[in-house]
């Protein structure tokens, strides 16, 4: 047959060789073929994977990409962390928004990419589609700067004098002067500091008059014989076992506007040791307590410490402690910078890897491949090394 579909022989059956399909009769044959030349004529897009015009599969898998987008946004959310829930919608959204223009542009950023992988796949787990059409695409990820910028990072001095600059803002900002501390001197991330708490720390000291040594300087008491006036700090060790990350009310379990999770990336609690963070702690302990839940750090109202009022007395620390210039820099332009800030002057201090790893929270290798543009000194130290190997 010129049609492309011809009579099985013995049989009174007749295929369409394009698709191997069945037909009774020569008749049912001929229309099905007057239906792919229609739709072909009227320029329909056809199924690579069937043969068949686009919209009768539509016809025989009635799900919607929004049904789709939300069955797999349902099958995630219970196990999710309410900043992953957030990213994934928001994530969606855009991928959404991008396939359904006229003029279809390109998911640039990794993220959005994977997640429409997932949700591709997660379409061939349930049947709805043969194959994930991506498998079928050359692309590669566009990589993304995972080291520092040398520039973020901030020396000692320089930030004795922001903290300074917070608490000469009065007490309200002093609230957060030992926050901004602990990014610094215990390398804790933000969200590990909102959820710190005092049974988590170890605040160590000793009197310098009578040589009494205190395993917890926030507990000490006058004795018969010493007033314990005069306390040296010693290293003291946070425990961290949680975490407390804001995400917005539209995704928590609870409506609140953080979620407290365990640390990020790891099961266990980590260590952290820390002198001036041992004197800021407990000179906060003694100025403002701490909440109800044994929180060290409160926002206004006793809730959780929202980030807008940390980067508020922060953004006015840089202006007032730093020069015009380094204010226009990226020097600690987020107080995220001064974890990182910690990070570098302990491995230029010579802290074993593993140590500093061990400390922040995370593995050695991703240590060295944020870090690896921080470590080694100064340019000039480091031309100085260089003549000398020339002679």
């Amino acid at each position: 047959m010129t049609t492309g579909c011809g009579q099985m022989l013995g049989r009174s059956i007749y295929s369409c060789r394009s698709t191997s399909d069945l037909f009774r009769t020569k008749a049912l044959a001929h229309s099905f073929h007057a239906e792919l030349v229609q739709a072909a004529n009227a320029g329909e897009p056809f199924d690579p994977a069937t043969g068949r015009p686009v919209s009768e599969a539509r016809t025989k898998n009635p799900t919607t990409w929004y049904a789709h987008s939300r069955a797999y946004v349902e099958m995630k959310w219970p196990r999710a962390a309410a900043k992953t829930r957030r990213s994934v919608v928001e994530a969606l959204t855009s991928i959404t928004v991008t396939l359904t223009r006229p003029a279809r542009g390109c998911l640039h950023r990794p993220a959005k990419a994977g997640h429409l992988l997932q949700l591709l796949g997660y379409a061939v787990e349930l049947e709805l589609i043969a194959s994930n059409p991506v498998d079928r695409v050359q692309w590669t990820a566009p990589e993304v700067a995972q080291s520092i910028d040398r520039r973020v990072v901030a020396n000692p001095a320089q930030v004795v004098t922001l903290l300074e600059a917070v608490k000469s803002f009065g007490k309200r900002a002093d609230k957060v002067t030992a926050f901004l501390g602990c990014l610094y001197y215990a390398g804790m991330r933000p969200s590990e500091a909102a959820d710190l708490r005092r049974v988590d720390c170890d605040l160590a000291g000793r009197c310098a008059d009578c040589g009494a040594a205190f395993d917890d300087l926030a507990a000490v008491k006058p004795s018969r014989s010493c007033e314990h006036e005069k306390i040296e700090y010693r290293w003291g060790r946070l425990v961290l076992a949680g975490t407390s990350p804001r995400a917005g009310s539209h995704w928590t379990d609870d409506g609140g506007s953080h979620e407290r999770r365990g640390l990020k990336h790891r099961g266990r609690p980590r260590l952290g040791r820390s002198r001036p963070g041992s004197s800021s702690c407990c000179a906060h302990v003694e100025d403002h307590g701490v909440g109800p839940d044994g929180r060290f750090f409160r926002g206004l109202h006793g809730g959780p410490l929202s980030e807008s009022v940390y980067d508020r007395w922060w953004k006015l620390a840089r202006e007032k402690a730093l020069t015009e210039s380094q204010v226009a820099s990226p020097l600690v332009r987020r107080p995220y910078d001064l974890r990182h800030a910690a990070a570098s002057l302990w491995l230029n201090a010579g802290v074993p890897p593993t140590e500093v790893a061990r400390r922040l929270g995370h593995g050695v290798a991703v240590l060295l491949r944020v870090y690896a543009n921080s470590i080694g000194g100064s340019d000039d130290t480091m031309n100085d090394k260089i003549g000398d190997a020339l002679g």
